[in-house]
């Protein structure tokens, strides 16, 4: 959490109003007066106001040993160090209005020593009804100023913002906290301070989860607070109201922590009030949940089968059928974890990918997504309450055979009463997309669906790496390779196998900047430099939600063929996000090449003349589609391989090969990955060779790559952790499906993208070919291309 003074200073910034001082032509002219301040309708005289911070209401028991309170005033500090953070008032913001409800005097800020002030200097009319009102701990003395607070209304109706800054607190920060009371104020009342009593303007919440013997296999390492309104008002609403009302803004905040079990985690939050319903089980609490009622989710991964889960949490008063989280309360839940069974209040973690085991079961939320890289939002395309964007059903739209089997029953994959969506595997390895459609039958989102019965997106099994520090002056070789990347997945995203070599271990292959696969040569037990078929005889068979063939018959590349898998010509229409999100099996690719037998004989779609929209399926280009930034806003780059260089043998590069760090530090809606990983960053991929370079190919390779040369494999097993010792992974040379929509290089070249987009709508790639070159800067021009569909290789979406 930031400081509240940091966090105040921003808020000025949004919110720069006149200030309206209420005067008139009878305001007192007070010029003269001591202590006199624009604004004033009044003298001033000296009134002592004593402060106390009210205790908290309570909800549920409590975490940690009660604790006495210093809330009356007590000269004493708590034991607590967190408890005497969350009662200090350090500053305070004095407001003053009459009793019509106008400002009498401008506001005046305080330091505050004690709990007691006995010379506050309060501008006031002697002997007048007011109201008096404190704000404390703003921990800034230019807070009130250009903001309107002319009014009683004005002043409590304010509405802070609150963002996911404010979410924790930390050294050196204090709860921002209001009262009031309205007094006549004479001069006898000197020696008669005014109490106010300040309430907490937040909600505390505190949990801890508790795993028995049969539940050790889960670990928690991310907590997701949903629903959090992004702002408070400056005093409570009436009780008895929900708050806030109407359409009002929410965020997702995702706190990355290892929570051990038994430990407390605390954060505060805005009040956000929903009201109550008739359940009366627990188990069912989450079913029926109102719309943007807070809750929060545990980020669990399981040990058992691999899979990553959320447990969620609804806040209120009980654990039945209220959802009102009030200011000034402290919620204190405590999780029981007793075994890994899953019930109502676990669902998978979202994602565009799930992986599953054989004879495994999932249920997911289709509405919650949390990523923000990239400043996608994905209420933009999903929604609930809008026709277009929210699910009426949801079904298989393709799948190697028996992957999910036949769904013409809706009883494999469906959509329950309470919007979940429920997905089956069979004991089958393989890949499938099912799709959820609108009322009108038109796809709203997919979703990957991994079989994989290794436990590939398992967190435990990620493979740390280490590679060599960059800057703007070049790769530091020299210091040999020092830098923790983020740990890797042991293989492709969607391998059949997560650790056999050759085509088990190829995976599905991705245009840049789309969440959905595509299938590749998954029969091809060979190596091939050409192009092959779009048939079962290469790809295997593809069915449908009864688990029926699906025709495919054309080479990739012949546009507007009818089939699943058709192929389209980028254009101004369809080259965008809502297209491809209607049509994830559409291929859109980027060259003139006209016919089948042209794209599958013609070598043109090398060429830099025969492509359309600079080789890219977006039209006009976007660089943040997987999180990253364009190249322009990199902070650090340094060209590694210059456009027209001769390189050992690798003849000239086609593009200039960057280093940049411009590539996502956080998850993209439209990421592939699984939860829990992500698409890597260019730099990546820098430990795979001697020095960070391309390695040529032949003998200069073989010195060169940090790697294992066998033949067979159709790939590499590069060493991750150092020079050609310890740990390896492996990296298959699964082909690639070209910008003309043709499937190529089978076991030959393996082209994996990244994250980073580079100059002149290019994107980094590493460049695998087989046994005898490993490029971290690819050298073509075609692969660069973003309409281009490569292998992923994902990376933990966390720093560990």
């Amino acid at each position: 959490m930031k400081t509240i003074d940091k966090f105040l200073n921003f808020l000025i910034s949004l919110l720069l109003l006149p200030v309206m001082m209420s005067c008139s032509d009878t305001d007192l002219d007070v010029s003269d007066a001591p202590f006199a301040q624009p604004g004033d309708r009044a003298a001033t005289i000296e009134v002592p106001l004593r402060l106390h911070a009210d205790a908290p209401s309570v909800i549920g028991k409590p975490l940690v040993n009660d604790i006495v309170s210093r809330a009356d005033g007590d000269a004493g500090t708590p034991a607590d160090p967190e408890q005497a953070a969350e009662e200090a008032i350090k500053n305070i913001w004095v407001f003053q209005f009459d009793s019509i409800g106008n400002q009498l005097i401008a506001p005046r800020y305080y330091e505050v020593a004690s709990t007691e002030i006995r010379k506050l200097n309060i501008r006031l009319a002697e002997g007048e009804d007011s109201y008096v009102y404190v704000l404390a701990n703003t921990c800034d003395p230019d807070w009130a100023k250009g903001k309107d607070l002319s009014t009683v209304e004005k002043f409590v109706g304010y509405e802070y913002p609150f963002t996911e800054d404010n979410v924790e607190m930390g050294k050196d920060e204090y709860l921002l906290m209001e009262g009031n009371v309205k007094e006549t104020i004479r001069k006898e009342t000197d020696l008669l301070p005014i109490d106010i009593h300040l309430t907490r303007m937040m909600a505390k919440i505190s949990f801890k989860y508790v795993t028995a013997d049969a539940a050790k296999g889960l670990k928690v390492t991310r907590v997701i607070i949903n629903n959090m309104p992004e702002k408070m008002r400056m005093e409570e609403t009436p009780i008895e109201e929900n708050y806030p009302k109407g359409d009002f803004a929410v965020r997702s905040v995702s706190i990355d922590k290892n929570l051990a079990s038994d430990e407390i985690y605390t954060f505060y939050m805005p009040a956000n009030r929903r009201g109550e319903t008739t359940n009366t089980d627990a188990a069912l609490k989450n079913n029926e949940a109102p719309d943007k009622a807070l809750y929060v989710q545990l980020f669990v991964s399981s040990e058992t089968n691999g899979s990553n889960f959320l447990y969620t949490i609804y806040l209120g008063a009980n654990d039945t059928n209220d959802f009102n989280v009030r200011r000034n309360h402290n919620y204190n839940i405590k999780l029981n974890i007793n075994s890994e069974s899953r019930d109502d209040r676990v669902l998978a973690a979202p994602a565009n990918c799930y992986v599953l085991a054989f004879n495994d079961s999932i249920m997911f939320d289709p509405y919650n997504r949390t990523e923000k890289g990239g400043g996608w939002v994905y209420s933009d395309y999903v929604k609930k309450g809008d026709p277009d964007k929210e699910f009426t059903k949801v079904e298989v739209l393709w799948q190697e055979v028996n992957v999910i089997g036949d769904n013409s029953k809706g009883d494999r994959v469906y959509l329950d009463r309470y919007n979940r969506v429920h997905v089956r595997s069979r004991s089958t390895a393989g890949n499938a997309v099912i799709a959820g459609y609108n009322a009108k039958g038109d796809i709203v989102w997919s979703w990957h669906v991994w079989v994989n019965n290794e436990m590939p997106a398992k967190l435990s099994k990620a493979v740390p790496y280490n590679t060599f520090a960059w800057d703007s002056n070049g790769i530091k070789v020299s210091e040999g390779r020092k830098v923790k990347g983020r740990s890797l997945m042991q293989c492709n995203l969607g391998a059949h196998s997560a650790t056999k070599t050759g085509r088990m271990g190829y995976g599905a292959v991705y245009q840049w900047g789309r969440k959905d696969p595509f299938p590749i040569g998954w029969m091809i037990d060979n190596q091939s430099s050409g192009a092959y078929m779009f048939t079962k005889t290469s790809v295997g068979l593809i069915t449908d939600n009864a688990n029926k063939e699906i025709k495919m018959t054309t080479d990739g590349g012949r546009e507007n063929c009818g089939e699943l898998f058709d192929y389209r010509k980028t254009n101004s229409d369809i080259g965008n996000i809502p297209y491809v999100l209607k049509h994830p099996t559409v291929f859109l690719g980027a060259t003139n090449t006209e016919t089948s037998s042209g794209a599958m004989s013609s070598d043109s779609w090398r060429q830099p003349a025969s492509w359309v929209n600079n080789g890219d399926w977006y039209w006009g280009g976007k660089d943040t589609l997987w999180g990253g930034k364009p190249f322009s806003e990199a902070k650090e780059k340094f060209c590694v391989h210059k456009k027209g260089e001769e390189w050992l043998d690798v003849g000239k590069m086609a593009v200039d090969g960057w280093l940049s760090d411009n590539g996502a530090k956080e998850k993209s809606l439209f990421d592939p990955c699984p939860a829990g990983w992500m698409v890597p960053p260019a730099d990546m991929w820098l430990s795979f060779t001697s020095d960070g370079k391309n390695s040529g190919w032949g003998s200069n390779a073989t010195s060169r790559v940090n790697g294992t040369f066998q033949s067979g494999i159709y790939g590499h097993k590069i060493y991750v952790q150092k020079w050609k010792g310890g740990p390896t992974v492996y990296f298959p040379s699964n082909g690639f499906r070209n910008s003309n929509g043709t499937m190529r290089r089978n076991g030959n070249c393996g082209n994996y993208h990244t994250s980073t987009p580079s100059t002149d709508g290019t994107v980094n790639c590493f460049h695998i070919h087989n046994a005898s070159a490993a490029l971290p800067f690819e050298s073509g021009y075609e692969s660069t291309r973003r309409a281009f569909a490569g292998p992923v290789r994902c990376v933990r979406d966390v720093d560990e």
